[in-house]
């Protein structure tokens, strides 16, 4: 894409947040920035994930975000609308972040990668050979317990969150209130690369206050002496029915 801003030509990269889609004569015909620069283009690549509007909730507080410490995106959704597109809201969560040296990773059951380790990319890009394990980690009664007592505090039961969640991704809260008659459920513990020592816990997903997910983690056989570097959270933000597109993705 290629930008004209005071007799300056920049044809390669722009870092700025995008407030508007451009057309002409019912065409996409480019974007425009938050610094009101013009950005004239064939097409534009909407990848917008749950940025479109963010609202973050954590127990009572909710606040403005893409993702945790990141900017929601504000304008694309409005104009859109303007444009003939219907949005909806929908709702997601995420899991815990935590310090993976104050895991007690002995009490865990190791999850070995593939003995022959394939690639998602037919690119020529070399498939890795020293893998990292995960673990499982599992609830029990006292986690459930703990998890309770936040519930009169949760977002999803008291009617804040208006969004629709995905079918088949619930959060902790939801899992135990559900499958009440389930006395764990797993947890799966994922590094998130190796150059870090943060972990992503697949299947503690929540939006309960930060203090009430600490104290029910704590309670998780070898996470005695975890610390969380960022809570779990809910988050919800606008998205466009895929109806409204061709079979390519794309549209005018």
């Amino acid at each position: 894409m290629e930008e004209n801003v005071g007799g300056y030509s920049n044809v390669d990269f722009w870092q700025d947040s995008v407030i508007e889609i451009l057309t002409k004569n019912d065409h996409v015909s480019g974007v425009k920035t938050a610094l009101g620069i013009e950005i004239k283009s064939e097409a534009v690549i909407l990848t917008n994930g749950t940025f479109l509007n963010g609202l973050i909730h954590i127990g009572t507080k909710s606040f403005s975000g893409g993702r945790m410490g990141e900017s929601a995106s504000k304008g694309i959704t409005e104009s859109l609308i303007n444009l003939g597109f219907e949005a909806r809201r929908m709702k997601t969560g995420t899991p815990v972040r935590v310090d993976g040296r104050t895991i007690d990773f002995s009490k865990l059951e190791e999850q070995k990668g593939d003995e022959i380790p394939q690639k998602f990319s037919y690119s020529s890009t070399s498939i890795i050979k020293n893998q990292k394990s995960c673990f499982l980690a599992y609830t029990n009664n006292n986690v459930h317990d703990i998890l309770k007592t936040g519930f009169n505090q949760s977002p999803l039961f008291t009617g804040r969150i208006k969004g629709v969640g995905p079918r088949y991704c619930p959060s902790i809260e939801d899992k135990i209130e559900r499958f009440s008659d389930k006395t764990r459920h797993q947890l799966f513990v994922e590094p998130e690369g190796f150059d870090t020592i943060e972990y992503y816990l697949n299947g503690f997903s929540s939006s309960l206050p930060e203090e009430i997910q600490y104290g029910a983690l704590k309670a998780v056989i070898g996470f005695e002496n975890v610390k969380i570097f960022r809570p779990g959270y809910a988050i919800e933000y606008d998205y466009f029915p895929p109806i409204q597109l061709y079979a390519t993705l794309e549209t005018n």
